[in-house]
This record gives structure tokens, sequence and C-alpha cells, in this order.
């Protein structure tokens, strides 16, 4: 048998990159609302949803991501997205559902500012392009949020999660800074690791910022993120985030 081209080689191994990438982003990224991927201790407003879309472009794989959470009763939101991946004779699509409660009895004032508690439960789905969906990874994060002063905010979420194919666990760690140097605009950066890079991907770094078009309701938003151990270079995202939809 003849021996696969370098091109075939190098299409199967961005496939293969493309399918660990969505299938490790999923319970982790796909938790939080736009642009910053760790989690705030912060919930939906009960009545209210959230609607919000991003086009991701790594340097050999492009995907479309979905996402939508709604208050359903105080301090505590249900919510899902679905990403629908460029390439996809390995991998159709991958989704997830979550649900967070931030109980009031968990938000205090400290001399370093408001802070507040809250915890994250959550599911992840994939379509491989020759079977049905399936179940892939679920897991658990406990949320907080500092807010020092009205420009700043400290995110941190740690919790772990599980892959079912492989029957790992891992740990979880998600660090993010916000700033709000104007009241339209938004500046972060953040940092997402895990202990078990080998199935839940490297640790990913991102920077980006977020321009009110309607403050707190429209809002559009560019992020640049890069995963450690991987060669695939820089991964660029832009998207809107919808805010304060009534049902």
């Amino acid at each position: 048998m003849p021996k696969p081209t370098d091109d075939l080689r190098n299409s199967t191994m961005n496939n293969k990159f493309l399918a660990l990438l969505l299938a490790a982003a999923t319970p982790l990224a796909a938790w939080a609302d736009r642009p910053i991927s760790t989690d705030d201790a912060g919930a939906v407003e009960t009545g209210t949803c959230t609607l919000e879309s991003w086009f991701e472009h790594g340097s050999s794989e492009r995907a479309l991501h979905l996402g939508s959470a709604c208050g359903i009763a105080s301090q505590m939101d249900f919510g899902g997205d679905i990403s629908l991946p460029r390439q996809r004779d390995v991998l159709r699509s991958s989704a997830s559902l979550a649900f967070k409660w931030v109980p009031d009895a968990l938000k205090v004032k400290t001399v370093a500012g408001a802070l507040a508690f809250g915890v994250k439960l959550g599911t992840a789905f994939e379509r491989p392009a020759d079977q049905s969906w399936r179940a892939s990874q679920y897991g658990a994060l406990a949320l907080a949020t500092l807010l020092p002063s009205d420009d700043w905010a400290l995110h941190a979420n740690l919790g772990a999660a599980r892959d079912r194919a492989s029957g790992s666990n891992a740990g979880m760690l998600n660090l993010a800074v916000v700033w709000t140097p104007r009241e339209d605009a938004l500046l972060f950066a953040e940092t997402m690791a895990n202990s078990r890079s080998a199935v839940f991907g490297g640790t990913v770094n991102t920077a980006g910022g977020r321009w009110w078009v309607v403050k707190e309701r429209f809002g559009l938003d560019l992020t640049a993120s890069r995963e450690n151990g991987f060669g695939n270079g820089t991964s660029w995202t832009i998207g809107f985030g919808w805010y304060g939809l009534t049902f």
C-alpha cells in the first residue's frame, strides 16, 4: 500500500487537532459569557436571556459558535451552546449544557472589595462525522469574583472534569483580570489550565476586549488566544453579545 502524501498526513493531523480543540474547549470556554471564557460569579437576571455568537479562526481551523443562557430563578441560570467547525469530516459539531447557581448568601463585603461565590455544573456532547450525538465530557466548577473597584474585576474558577472516552479526570483552573477603562469598553487577559493536557488540551492564554454598542445590552468583541503545546499559532475570534432579552 502506498504511503500517504504529506498533504494527507497534515490534513489528518489538523482534523485530529480540531476534534481535540473543540472537545477540550466545550466544557470550559463554552460555560462563560463572551468574550471572557473564565466564568464570573453572577447569574443571568430571572426572566431574561442572553444570545451570543462568535467566529473562530486559527491557522488551519475555523468554527462558528452559538450560545444562549436564561435566568430560570433567583441567582440561577441555565444555558448551552453549539460549535460548528468548517472542516466536518472528523467532528460535525459539539455542544454543551450548563447550570449556574450564585446564592446571595455567598456574597460578602471585604476590605479588598465585594466578593461573590457560585457553582457551575455542565456536560458536553459531540457528533462525530460517522456517528450520532454522544456525551463526551462533564464537570463542575467553583466560581469566585472579586470587585476591588469600579474599574477592575478578578475572576477565578476551580474544579474538575471527566472525559468519557478515555475515562480520564482533570483538575481545572481558570483566572481572569478585567479592566474597564471607560463605560463603553473593557479589556481582559486570562489563562485556562488543566492537569491533563494530553486529553483536555494545553494551557490557553487569551487577551481581548469588548466595545458596547448599546451599554450592557449589545456588544462587539475581539479575542486572541494561544494554546501551549500545539504549533497552530494564534486563534482569533470575533463575535457579539446581546443581553436582557425577555421571555
